[in-house]
C-alpha cells in the first residue's frame, strides 16, 4: 500500500506558490499643517470650531451660562432635598449650586 501527499497534488507539486509577499511600500501620512496648506491651495477654508456641547435637560432652563454636562454620583435623598431647595426658591439647577458654592467661601 502507498501513502500519497495530497498536499504535494494540491500545490502543483512545488511549494514556491506558498511564497511570502514582498514587502508593500511605506505610505507616508501627511500631518494636519500639510493637509491644510494643500486644501488653502486648493482654494478651501479649514475651519475647525471647537466642538460645543449640549447641556443636560435638567427640568428647568438656565438664563445666564451654558452648563456643561458632567456625572456625579449622589444620594437620592441628597438630590430630593437639593430639588426641593430649588423649587422653593425658584432656582435652576445651576443657580442652586452656585448658591451653595457661594455658601462654601464663609467654611
Amino acid at each position: 500500500m502507498k501513502i500519497t501527499n495530497s498536499f504535494e497534488e494540491l500545490a502543483g507539486g512545488d511549494l514556491d506558490v506558498f511564497a511570502p509577499k514582498a514587502p508593500k511600500p511605506e505610505v507616508s501620512v501627511p500631518t494636519a499643517s500639510q493637509l491644510d496648506r494643500v486644501a488653502r491651495d486648493q482654494g478651501f477654508n479649514v475651519d475647525n470650531r471647537p466642538i460645543t456641547r449640549k447641556p443636560l435637560k435638567s427640568g428647568r432652563v438656565a438664563g445666564r451660562d451654558r452648563p456643561e454636562p458632567m456625572t456625579l454620583r449622589i444620594r437620592v435623598t441628597d438630590w430630593n432635598r437639593f430639588s426641593a431647595f430649588c423649587e422653593r426658591n425658584g432656582y435652576t439647577v445651576a443657580d442652586g449650586f452656585e448658591r451653595l458654592t457661594l455658601l462654601t467661601n464663609d467654611l
